[in-house]
């Protein structure tokens, strides 16, 4: 929370909720269109998170702990939704 007042953490969380919410509904719609969890892994990184650049040269060099951290600098992520997007980043990859 430093640099940030209480009110912009508050509606960050809220957001943050929100999209939980939304991939969580995404994957319910998904299973109901029977479209399995590789397809879906590929959709995803088709309009998946807007990984940095400096982020997807990190993952390429397979420094994932350095992804994280500048993922987290460039979007305000918290350490959770840093992690799950660059490790959907890379399992797209592969």
């Amino acid at each position: 929370m430093f640099g940030r007042s209480r009110q912009q953490q508050v509606h960050i969380d809220s957001l943050q909720a929100q999209i939980r919410d939304l991939e969580g509904l995404v994957d319910v719609l998904a299973a109901r269109a029977d479209i399995g969890q590789e397809e879906l892994l590929r959709l995803r990184g088709e309009v998946g998170p807007n990984i940095p650049a400096e982020s997807r040269r990190l993952v390429a060099e397979g420094k994932d702990i350095a992804a994280i951290k500048v993922y987290r600098e460039h979007t305000g992520a918290g350490l959770k939704e840093a992690k799950d997007a660059i490790d959907q980043y890379r399992a797209g990859l592969a």
